[in-house]
């Protein structure tokens, strides 16, 4: 194995691109073979990337969604093919707005029913606009604590874009999931991770809220201006799909660590198996997990949407490498994953035994970097 290209690529691609700092470690097998941070949590204050460095996961969050939905699916408490509408009522009678073919809208009764599936693979007809009146509405009812099932039933008021199954648009599908893992297991989506998947795994640093000891930790948030293409500080805390003081978002909720999540990643590398020796799946429920539900539509327009993802499937909130031949990508097939919009990156591949983490907290150039980053760490392991 050799490294140095890896390291190159952190220490100057990376910057060039404006972004500030980033932390990456690699396994193989369950021993970590590189670790290497680059850059600073702090721009102004000089102040470099630290290894116990907190950050905002945003849409990694989703694995850990989608991992506990698959626990409730090995134990027989769901399956993937039973409507929303028999846990949350709200759904049973969704309306998709639809244009006709004069350029005008409708609203109609939608023709499919909304199954657990659909929200797992993003295909339910929801999307991912936060300003809608349903969430707005408990906002104002609750004072801004937003419970997570008031939000979870109020997703279910206005129009969805299409009818759940027919195609494939990113959404807030894995915030209902994280609702009805709360509602199905009675405990807070919190709660229950902590007990069924960060403690078994000895995550430490995974939560939906900072504790204050902490926050000295969190580093600070930058995003892209891509018209002076200049990075600029956002607020330390600042993360606008947390849409209150008591909402567990499923989608883009967690604080977590790199040292955290690439024992997240080892786990799912090994079919469920944590390097603690605790298993938090079992192999048939990792590998459905991992397995592209897309139709082909949907298929289609997740490769067309998502340029980091060309040759993927869709599976429970993963990606899942389908085609590596289309992009060039040097993963394996199998490999699945996600990434954040701060641009953190999870990587699990069992065909491998390749387990990445990288954490960064600016945001922008996925199709850029990410598979880039994924080959060259791919090339690195057979030097």
């Amino acid at each position: 194995m050799n490294f140095e290209p890896l390291k190159n690529f952190l220490d100057t691609c990376l910057p060039m691109l404006g972004i500030p700092g980033s932390d990456t470690v690699v396994y193989r097998g369950r021993e970590e073979v590189f670790r290497y941070q680059s850059g600073y949590n702090d721009v102004e204050l000089k102040t470099p990337v630290r290894p116990d460095a907190i950050y905002h996961m945003y849409s990694i969050t989703k694995v850990s969604t989608c991992v506990a939905a698959t626990q409730l699916i090995e134990r027989g408490e769901i399956m993937i093919t039973d409507p929303v509408s028999a846990y949350f009522p709200e759904f049973k009678n969704i309306q998709v707005k639809v244009k006709r073919e004069d350029g005008t809208e409708e609203i109609r009764p939608a023709k499919n029913p909304l199954l657990i599936k659909h929200l797992l693979s993003m295909s339910s007809g929801l999307d991912y606009n936060l300003g809608r009146p349903g969430i707005k509405k408990v906002f104002e009812k609750t004072g801004g604590r937003c419970p997570t099932l008031d939000i979870v039933r109020a997703l279910a008021e206005d129009p969805f874009i299409f009818d759940p199954g027919e195609d494939y648009t990113y959404s807030l599908s894995l915030d209902v999931i994280g609702g009805l893992v709360e509602l199905v297991s009675g405990m807070k989506l919190s709660e229950y991770m902590k007990e069924n998947i960060f403690d078994p795994l000895g995550m430490k640093d995974t939560s939906f809220t900072l504790d204050e000891t902490k926050a000295d930790r969190l580093a600070v948030q930058y995003k892209y201006n891509s018209s002076t293409r200049t990075r600029e500080v956002m607020g330390k805390y600042e993360n606008p799909f947390r849409f209150g003081t008591e909402y567990e978002s499923g989608g883009a909720g967690l604080y977590s660590t790199v040292d955290d999540q690439i024992l997240l990643a080892d786990a799912l590398t090994h079919l469920g198996l944590g390097k603690s020796g605790n298993r938090i799946l079992s192999e048939a429920a990792t590998n459905l997990m991992r397995t592209n539900i897309l139709s082909e539509k949907g298929f289609n327009t997740f490769n067309r949407r998502t340029s980091q993802c060309v040759g993927y499937g869709y599976g429970f909130g993963v990606r899942t490498n389908m085609y590596p031949e289309r992009s060039g990508n040097l993963a394996a097939k199998g490999e699945f994953g996600w990434d954040g919009a701060r641009l953190s990156y999870i990587s699990s591949s069992p065909e491998s035994k390749i387990s990445v983490f990288h954490a960064e907290h600016m945001g922008s150039f996925h199709g850029t970097v990410i598979p880039r980053l994924r080959n060259i760490i791919c090339a690195c392991m057979d030097y």
